[in-house]
Order: structure tokens, then sequence, then C-alpha cells
């Protein structure tokens, strides 16, 4: 390339280079002239205030009342007999439960009357002098409401002392159980007063059945106390005894609170030999033991008779052997008293 083209060539590239510059910077001048440009104000959007609703509060229920229990009267011909008093219960309602006190509430006896029963039931029995006064009363309760109530001031009118006692003839038997849950409750204590002759006889000790039989006993009515462990203590009356009783209920004891329900055992359930085979067959480790185990008698009865088999064996032999040298010693001794040694040392018998 010559001198003159060369020059040509790089005022080409200058003339280009310039003309980028000067159109780049009148872009520049252009781009800020938009920027420097008054901005339009744009209208503010209107705003729709939604009104506030107000929640309605929810309506009031009112609870429903509770059953009211009317209140009846069950008490019926009170009567005082030496050192307490007695009342019939005659009860049309729901199971009630009745405190008979004596003297003051704290002296009482719990009872529990069950729906359409009628029971005569008595106080405590008390030491009393003729004339003195005395309270006694009864209340009755549902589902704990006082439904009826019974009080009166007894003036005491002691008549002649009896000159003999009624013999002790009568039994109380029964059975305690576990209130929670029906099962029988073994080890209960339980104790016998008699209230009109004031005896409190010695306890008696519920077996594994949870029953119990009392000593003997004078004919009368009695009260009932059972402790047990882990149980609360319960006191129950009887009407008037006067031959071998067994209660027609069992006597429920409440646990402890905070004391465990146990629960009650079941009574295995017996099998037939073919039904325990069977489970013996499916049981694998029970039926490999088993065999196992027949297997080991077998083979020890197999090494016991062949132990005593060697023994006889051994005896046997023993025998012969000393028959065969009783035998020989007898042989020689016939032998020797037939020889007669002639003086050269010769046998007679043998010339």
């Amino acid at each position: 390339m010559s001198i003159l083209d060369k020059t040509l060539t790089a005022l080409l590239f200058t003339f280009v280079f310039l003309s980028l510059i000067v159109g780049m910077t009148y872009a520049q001048i252009n781009i800020t002239a938009t920027i420097t440009a008054t901005p339009t104000v744009l209208a503010s959007p209107t705003v729709t205030v939604v009104p506030s609703v107000t929640p309605t509060p929810n309506a009031t229920v009112s609870p429903t009342p509770a059953p009211t229990i009317a209140p009846r009267q069950v008490f019926s011909s009170p009567n005082w007999n030496v050192d307490h008093e007695t009342i019939t219960i005659i009860n049309n309602g729901g199971t009630i439960n009745v405190t008979a006190w004596i003297g003051d509430r704290s002296n009482s006896l719990p009872y529990t009357i069950d729906a359409g029963a009628t029971k005569t039931i008595s106080t405590p029995t008390i030491m009393t002098q003729n004339g003195q006064l005395v309270d006694v009363g009864f209340d009755a309760y549902e589902n704990g409401t006082l439904i009826d109530s019974y009080k009166a001031t007894i003036t005491i009118s002691l008549g002649p002392t009896p000159t003999s006692l009624p013999p002790e003839s009568i039994t109380i038997i029964g059975t305690i159980t576990d209130a929670d849950n029906g099962s029988v409750v073994a080890g209960a204590s339980v104790t016998f007063l008699s209230l009109n002759y004031g005896k409190t006889y010695p306890a008696v000790i519920t077996g594994s059945d949870g029953s119990f039989t009392s000593p003997k006993m004078y004919p009368d009515t009695y009260a009932i106390r059972v402790t047990a462990s882990g149980y609360q203590i319960a006191s129950f009356g009887t009407e008037k005894i006067t031959s071998d009783t067994m209660l027609n209920s069992p006597l429920s004891i409440k646990r402890l609170i905070g004391t465990a329900t146990p629960t009650p055992t079941p009574s295995p359930t017996p099998t037939s030999i073919i039904d325990s085979w069977i489970s013996l067959l499916y049981s694998p480790t029970l039926c490999f033991g088993t065999i196992s185990a027949f297997v080991a008698i077998i083979a020890g009865s197999i090494g016991i008779y062949e132990w005593l088999a060697r023994q006889r064996n051994a005896r046997v032999k023993k025998e012969k052997e000393e028959k065969e040298k009783e035998e020989k010693e007898k042989q020689d001794a016939a032998n020797a008293t037939e020889k007669q040694d002639l003086p050269d040392g010769r046998d007679k018998r043998y010339p």
C-alpha cells in the first residue's frame, strides 16, 4: 500500500471516529433533556372507605336447669327400744342414703335403701339413765339432696333389767366386694355390733372368695363394720336377725382416692387333654421343649435299664463261678477220700 492510500485510510478512520463521538454527545444531550423535563403529576386514585362491620355478639345460652328432686316422706313408725331408736323406711323413689344418729350427728350409722324397698333401720346404741333426755334423728338423701328427715327428743324410762340373755344361736354369712368393679375383696376385717345387747363380736377375715361367716351371736339387729387395706372404712346395718342368715347382696366397699383399681384375675378355663395336645403342637417352643424333655427321660430310662442289666449279668456270672468252684472243691474232697497211697507212693487202685 502506498503512502497516499495509507493517508486516506487514516483520514477515513478519523472521520468515522469523530462522527461516533459527535453522535454519542448528541444522544447524551437528548437523554439529559428528557430526564430534566417537568414530570406530569398523575391524579391520586380515589380510595373508597368500606364501613366496618360491628360483629353481632353470640346469643346467651341459658343453662339447662338441673332436675329438682321433690321432698317426699319416707320415714314412718319410729320406736324407742331400750338404748336406740328404730324407724321404718318406705322408699317409693330412687335409691336413697340414710344417716341414723343418736345423741349428736357424730354418733351415726349410714344405710343405703334401694328404690322401692321397705326397711327398718336403727340408730347406734347409747348408754342411758332413767329420765335422761336423748336426741335421735334420721336424714334421707337422694343424689345428695335432703328429701326427708326425722328428729325427736326421747325421755328415757328404763324398764326392768332382763334376768338372762338369749342364747347366741345365729350367724350371718356374706361377701365383701369392690364397689368399682365388683371383684371380691380377700383379707377384709368384718366386725359385728349387737345393737340391743351392746356386744361387739371378734372380727372375722374374708377368704380368697371374699366371703365371711360371723361367730355365733345373739338374735338381734346388727351394725357391720368392714375395714380392708386400700379401702375406705364402711358400715352397714341389718334388720333383726332371728336365725342363720345369708345376706341377699354383697357388701360393697370403695377404694381410697388415688388407689388403683385392681383388675379381677380371670379364672382358669378348664381344657381337655386333646385341647392341651393341640395347644402343644401349635406352640413350637413349648413343643420342642416338651419333646426334648421326653427324649431326655427316655434316654435316662434306657441308661438305667442297661446299667441294671450289666449289674444283673455280673451277679449271675459271679454266682456261676462260685458254684463251679464249690463243686470242684467237693469233687477234689471226694477223690482224696477214695485215694490211698501205697508205701512206694503208688495208688492201690492202680497196681
